[in-house]
């Protein structure tokens, strides 16, 4: 079936190259695929042609994020929000609140702070997930109750981003909503965000409260409901959950149980169903391989982030990961100690130094990658 419909779709592109429809169907068929940059020249298309159409402009960041241009990611995504702007400005019944279209204005938030956020773009992805929280709050919900159902859960995008650059002091402020049912995923992501800093900070104790709290919260009927785009709101908090008490059994020095949880917690993540971006906002990957090479298992960190590759390309963290993997491994007495010779492993670390260099001259980057995930030890 594939094959088929590539056919036919490609056919049709060289007779209608610049077919809005086509090139759109192309980008959502490649990038379901083994190959999604063969969509890039369908993206040119699509940002050049039309660029006061969002979701057109959103359409060719499906394929950049799949390919590790996180900077283009955010970048255009960016350039849809302000084109959405302008929609629902004039055509308010088209594009508002209301709409069905509000949906895909979300959306380019969501992709543009996921693109941001696996590209250490710390300022920006802050900048637009905490304007998108001033639109799609608990008033806003109050007002259109019906609504919860498939936006609430875009709700917590500054929560997500906080993780990820580990503003551990700065989660534990964080107010709960008023009304936790109607704001489920967003206070259920609150209590995963402070249990995680409590952890980092080392209070196990009261991380164990705050997880049992995310418990009860995730245990609710309604969470079953929520949807994000492809997964439920339940799926995710599940992984989340399998996460959170491995990072607290690792905090209590409990590393074998910790190191179970967060396998389990991977598995967890890689069968949630196909979704752009992925369902979860941080692979969790990272905090794996990044706690697993702290503990000196550098084998198994090094497969774990070359996964993290495959399905992230050229993301810092787990390029970083890789790089300190290959590092200890380099000298070692042990020959089957990871892959390669000391030769291979040195010209690895030489292209991922320069992969990253090229990373940081990024205009967004910001942020100063030096652990696989901010939950490791800083050197």
């Amino acid at each position: 079936m594939f094959d088929s419909l590539l056919k036919v779709l490609e056919k049709s592109l060289t007779e209608f190259h610049s077919h809005a429809g086509l090139c759109h169907l192309y980008v959502h068929l490649s990038e379901m695929s083994a190959d999604p940059g063969r969509a890039l020249q369908a993206c040119k298309i699509l940002r050049d042609r039309f660029p006061h159409a969002g979701h057109l402009i959103h359409m060719a960041t499906h394929i950049d994020v799949l390919v590790g241009n996180y900077e283009d990611c955010f970048k255009y995504n960016y350039k849809a929000i302000l084109a959405d702007e302008q929609s629902m400005k004039f055509s308010p019944q088209t594009s508002g609140v209301e709409s069905f279209y509000f949906g895909y204005v979300v959306h380019n938030y969501h992709m543009a702070v996921y693109g941001g956020i696996l590209g250490a773009m710390e300022k920006k992805s802050m900048e637009l997930a905490n304007q998108l929280s001033s639109i799609v709050n608990e008033e806003m919900f109050q007002e259109y109750p019906d609504l919860t159902v498939y936006l609430e859960s875009y709700s917590a995008l500054e929560i997500h981003t906080m993780i990820r650059f580990g503003r551990w002091k700065e989660l534990l402020e964080i107010e709960l909503p008023k009304n936790k049912m109607l704001m489920l995923y967003r206070a259920a992501s609150i209590r995963y965000g402070r249990s995680l800093a409590l952890a980092a900070l080392g209070n196990t104790v009261e991380a164990r409260k705050e997880a049992d709290r995310f418990d009860s919260l995730r245990g609710e009927p309604e969470a079953k409901e929520r949807i994000l785009h492809n997964n439920t709101v339940a799926r995710l908090l599940e992984v989340e959950a399998s996460m959170l008490r491995g990072e607290i059994f690792y905090r209590e020095g409990n590393y074998d149980q910790a190191f179970t949880l967060l396998r389990s917690a991977v598995e967890m993540q890689d069968s949630l169903n196909y979704d752009e971006p992925w369902g979860l906002m941080i692979p969790i990957r990272h905090a794996l391989g990044g706690l697993l090479l702290e503990q000196g298992h550098t084998t198994e960190a090094e497969q774990v982030f070359r996964r993290d590759l495959f399905f992230h390309p050229k993301n810092p963290w787990a390029l970083v990961g890789l790089r300190e993997c290959l590092k200890k491994q380099s000298g070692s007495c042990c020959p089957s100690s990871g892959t390669g010779t000391d030769k291979e492993r040195a010209a690895e670390i030489s292209d991922i130094e320069e992969q990253l260099n090229t990373i940081r001259q990024s205009e967004y980057f910001d942020f100063d990658v030096v652990v696989a995930c901010e939950c490791c030890q800083r050197p």
